[in-house]
């Protein structure tokens, strides 16, 4: 006997400004009973919403995509809304852990991330650039990771963490474990909307600044990187 597949929609809404939302997208969310997103994501999409929407936010992530996978075995569309791109700092993972052994069908629909709109602003190649995010788990890993990637030489890009490991942090991390103060850093804030701001700093001064938690940070290496014991 065929059993019968749910499926589950995880829409990439891009970086933040509706230019920059695709119309598969919107067409995805159009024809979805159920959205579930943070609130800057439904805003985006608020004339394309027809059915029931719910706010995501930190405390109720586990209850509201429990609930996206519930209502989509019950044979209901779902979308759930995942800044940038699904697969780079967004839901994907969340949502995969879930759904593991419950006969879900996942769709995903790919977004512009902020590393891509950061990269485009800069007029930057990206494609052999070290590519890190922090936006979840920013451990000591990671860490050393980022480290021995700027000592190797590398251009790397990077989501910060806007709590435990912020531009600010990063730079006084990477100073601490022997890099150049001169190093060059740029930092896209806000990137696509209204008070997009990119700062061309070091990371010296760097070290010493906050800047806004919406952020994609890029460190040009100088190859002059030391580890510390």
């Amino acid at each position: 006997m065929c059993r019968n597949v749910a499926k589950l929609s995880i829409v990439g809404t891009g970086p933040g400004s509706p230019d920059y939302v695709t119309p598969a997208a919107r067409k995805t969310v159009k024809d979805a009973q159920i959205v579930i997103g943070a609130e800057r994501s439904l805003i985006l999409f608020r004339e394309d919403i027809k059915g029931e929407s719910l706010t995501l936010t930190a405390k109720n992530l586990d209850d509201a995509l429990n609930y996206a996978v519930d209502s989509a075995k019950a044979g209901k569309s779902v979308a759930v809304l995942s800044t940038g791109d699904p697969g780079f700092s967004g839901l994907l993972g969340s949502v995969l852990k879930r759904t593991n052994s419950r006969h879900v069908e996942i769709a995903v629909i790919p977004g512009v991330s902020s590393v891509q709109a950061c990269a485009a602003a800069l007029q930057m190649c990206w494609d052999e650039v070290s590519l890190f995010s922090f936006h979840d788990v920013a451990s000591s890993e990671k860490r050393i990771a980022l480290a021995k990637a700027v000592k190797a030489g590398k251009d790397v890009v990077l989501i910060p963490n806007p709590k435990v490991f912020t531009p600010r942090m990063i730079s006084s991390f990477l100073l601490k474990n022997g890099a150049d103060k001169a190093t060059p850093v740029v930092i896209c804030e806000n990137i696509t909307l209204s008070d997009e701001r990119i700062v061309q700093t070091t990371l010296e001064n760097a070290a010493q600044q906050d800047f806004e938690p919406m952020c994609v940070m890029v460190i040009k290496s100088s190859s002059k990187m030391k580890m510390r014991d």
